[in-house]
């Protein structure tokens, strides 16, 4: 799956890791719960929601026709649930009742984080890096809790402690810039001493992931764990694993 032409591991200084996708993904518990509330019965399999999460990110990635991407349109993330609730399950002619309850019951009114699914081999994996001395950090997405919820998962803190250092999380929400834009990305690059083009960057997503950290300068790997984006042309590894092997090996 990826293309260590375009990747050279001793041109890597730096590594900066996204969070939804990479670390964590929708729990199936309340996404069942309140799917249930609406009527709509789904098989509670953690194994099926990681792939119903990267199917949806190949629903997103279809969107993508060269103009600019703004993933707050109200009907951008339309296309994600939609995916994502296929791949669980619901047929055709459930679907717009279906969404409509995700938003209702699920995102409305479930406890937050809804996105706390563990990806523990990812975070194992993020674990062997920062171990290696390789410097790190983060930037996500978020609603401005991304620190908080680096340290509630006991993944990593900025500075030292007693979880895994790094020094930088940044978070659209309280920075006020979100991915695609490349601004996003200075930050984290200050924090980290190094040259864009020196920081890898590990995400899931094309229309923000990729375009974005391409953009910013950076090299950047897509994790494609079902290989369902090989009609891109960026590098694209199944997991962290992946990463740290050819980062360290």
């Amino acid at each position: 799956m990826e293309d260590l032409v375009h990747l050279n591991a001793s041109e890597i200084d730096a590594v900066v890791f996204d969070i939804g996708g990479v670390f964590v993904i929708r729990h199936w518990e309340p996404v069942c719960r309140g799917m249930g509330r609406g009527g709509h019965t789904i098989d509670p399999d953690p194994v099926r929601f990681h792939e119903a999460h990267h199917h949806a990110v190949r629903a997103l990635s279809s969107r993508i026709d060269g103009g600019p991407i703004d993933e707050y349109a109200s009907d951008f993330w339309s296309h994600y649930e939609r995916a994502y609730l296929s791949h669980l399950g619901i047929g055709p002619g459930e679907l717009d009742s279906a969404v409509a309850t995700m938003h209702h019951e699920v995102i409305g009114k479930e406890p937050k984080p809804l996105w706390r699914q563990l990806l523990v081999d990812n975070i194992a994996a993020f674990n062997r890096i920062v171990d290696a001395g390789i410097p790190v950090a983060i930037v996500s997405n978020n609603d401005g809790t991304a620190e908080r919820q680096m340290i509630d998962f006991g993944i990593c803190q900025v500075g030292p402690g007693s979880l895994r250092s790094v020094a930088a999380i940044v978070d659209s929400g309280a920075l006020g810039v979100a991915k695609p834009d490349p601004a996003i990305f200075t930050p984290a690059l200050n924090a980290l001493g190094v040259a864009a083009h020196r920081a890898l960057y590990v995400g899931d997503t094309v229309h923000a992931d990729v375009i974005g950290a391409t953009a910013a300068g950076m090299p950047v790997v897509q994790l494609d764990p079902y290989d369902l984006h090989g009609d891109f042309d960026h590098v694209r590894f199944p997991d962290v694993a992946a990463i740290a092997d050819f980062l360290l090996l």
